[in-house]
């Protein structure tokens, strides 16, 4: 006996559902930012910004210098184990329209690194991690070298609410005297996830040179969205002012930010 179209649809239809149902816990947990390790599984890999704020493609929009330049600051990381990631990371990365006399390579990707992230604790409401690296600040004329150190964590007040934090000490080896000094770096951020694929956050921090840190200081201000579009890959954007509240603060200096992770 012949099952009829109507008989077939139903049928088609009660699947769907129970494969809807089945699959949707699964990925609603999956698409919560919030509540993402900042580590990859053993053998994974990644394409993303820094990792609490995946900073993809930096635009600088400030006052009559828009576009100029235009930065891809990139990081590839592997999961080396489930609590060991290692990875080639990017302050600047590669740079288009920068303006340079110079158009030889050296001139649009001048920096490179080498960074970690080890998990040294956390729970499905914390994580708290060393992020160390070996960053190059700069390839030429001359190689700056120096070490960076800091604790990369989250924390979940509620349901809907994390709390980001990467502060870290940079001190340069090489070229101290000509630029490669010793740096604070203390950014937070505020994210909220009012839907399993939404998460907006609010940032700011402060940043500046141990040498004359009053006369030098950066206090950030930062609003953006992040949204999940599948397992893995998150995408957003974000608008910064890079020195809204510090010393010599202005409004002026912006920049338009494509944020985005990839994980495979």
């Amino acid at each position: 006996m012949v099952a009829s179209p109507r008989v077939n649809l139903l049928k088609t239809a009660t699947l769907a559902s129970l494969l809807a149902v089945a699959l949707a816990p699964r990925a609603a947990h999956a698409q919560e930012w919030t509540r993402q390790s900042f580590l990859l599984p053993k053998g994974d890999f990644e394409l993303t910004g820094s990792p609490a704020r995946p900073d993809f493609m930096r635009m600088n929009m400030s006052k009559d210098s828009a576009f100029k330049p235009v930065e891809f600051p990139i990081n590839f990381f592997w999961g080396v184990t489930n609590h060991v990631m290692l990875g080639i990371t990017h302050e600047h990365g590669l740079r288009l329209n920068s303006g340079a006399a110079d158009p030889k390579f050296r001139d649009t990707y001048n920096d490179v690194g080498f960074g970690s992230v080890i998990f040294l604790g956390g729970g499905r409401n914390y994580e708290v991690d060393l992020h160390a690296g070996v960053p190059l600040h700069q390839l030429s004329p001359d190689v700056w070298v120096g070490v960076q150190a800091g604790i990369l964590g989250r924390a979940n007040f509620t349901e809907k609410v994390a709390f980001y934090y990467d502060p870290s000490l940079y001190f340069g080896i090489n070229h101290r005297d000509g630029g490669n000094g010793d740096e604070l770096h203390v950014p937070i951020w505020f994210y909220f996830q009012p839907t399993p694929i939404v998460a907006p956050f609010v940032g700011t921090g402060l940043h500046g040179p141990f040498k004359d840190f009053g006369d030098h200081f950066s206090i950030p201000l930062e609003g953006g969205v992040l949204f999940t579009v599948a397992r893995g890959i998150h995408l957003g954007g974000m608008l910064r002012f890079p020195n809204a509240l510090g010393k010599n603060n202005t409004l002026d200096a912006r920049e338009l930010t494509f944020l985005a992770q990839f994980r495979f």
